[in-house]
């Protein structure tokens, strides 16, 4: 309402700054005119209770005084219900913005109904009122970041780690930033899933080819390494042969040529061994 009479230039017909001319001055019809819509505006912004108490005043200023001694006061009532609501409020699922809002709203609700102390000397070296704002602003920060949601755990810890506490301006910053940093990663990741999903439908069968593809790798590679060790067993000549009878497999030092057969020898039936039992018998 301060507002709207301010800037209608209409305040001096409530705080006494325009007084009431002579009824026989000719300012006077002037002034009755623009009383007359100060009147109509406090009337339209009260309750109805209430504008029968007032509707038979002649001036602004009267129905002003009379509201201002009845309602222009501070109750323990009013203070105990803003106190509880800042006890009580949490973020929930409001954004940092919106609770930023509604927590700023009761603390201007409980600066307006309880004043804070100042000093009132021209020299005061203590600075008293300062000292005291500052206290209002830590206290401010602090509840501030005690109702918000514990995913912004990290950057309380790192405002709580500052030598000295920001205010509340640049706190409330600090939180909307990293809010707005979730939802850009949140909406990065959305993203992402979204295309995975569209690659999805777009190749049904795309993951089980792949295993069919990794299946008949791998028994390629088990059968090349069967077929190696087989090979190994059956075997590939080994590169050393005996110098004295030209076989390979074993070394002139134990070569049975030269230092005979052992007690029991039985040669196998093979042309290889064929052929060194009859050299052997020749030899003997």
């Amino acid at each position: 309402m301060m507002l709207t009479l301010s800037t209608n230039n209409k305040l001096g017909f409530i705080d006494g700054f325009i007084h009431v001319p002579a009824p026989n001055a000719v300012e006077y019809k002037f002034w009755e005119r623009c009383n007359d819509l100060v009147i109509s505006w406090l009337l339209l912004n009260l309750e109805e209770s209430i504008v029968k108490s007032v509707l038979f005043m002649r001036t602004a200023r009267e129905i002003w005084l009379d509201l201002e001694e009845r309602f222009g006061y501070a109750s323990i009532a009013q203070v105990y219900s803003l106190e509880q609501q800042l006890a009580e409020i949490t973020q929930g699922q409001d954004s940092v913005s919106e609770f930023f809002t509604k927590i700023k709203t009761l603390w201007d609700g409980v600066n307006d109904v309880s004043h804070l102390s100042h000093c009132t000397c021209n020299a005061c070296t203590y600075n008293l009122t300062q000292r005291l704002q500052q206290k209002q602003q830590e206290h401010g920060v602090l509840q501030f970041m005690m109702k918000l949601s514990d995913t912004f755990a990290a950057v309380r810890g790192n405002v709580l780690m500052m030598q000295h506490l920001p205010n509340i301006a640049q706190t409330y910053r600090l939180f909307a930033q990293e809010e707005r940093h979730k939802e850009l990663s949140n909406i990065t990741s959305q993203t992402e899933a979204m295309a995975f999903v569209a690659d999805r439908r777009r190749f049904p069968n795309q993951s089980q080819d792949q295993r069919n593809y990794f299946k008949s790798n791998v028994s390629a590679t088990q059968n090349r390494f069967n077929n190696s060790g087989v090979n190994a067993k059956r075997g590939t000549k080994p590169n050393y042969f005996c110098t004295h009878c030209k076989i390979s497999g074993h070394s002139v030092e134990r070569c049975f040529k030269i230092h005979g057969y052992p007690p029991g020898f039985q040669a196998r039936q093979d042309k290889k061994f064929a052929a060194l039992s009859q050299s052997s018998q020749n030899d003997f």
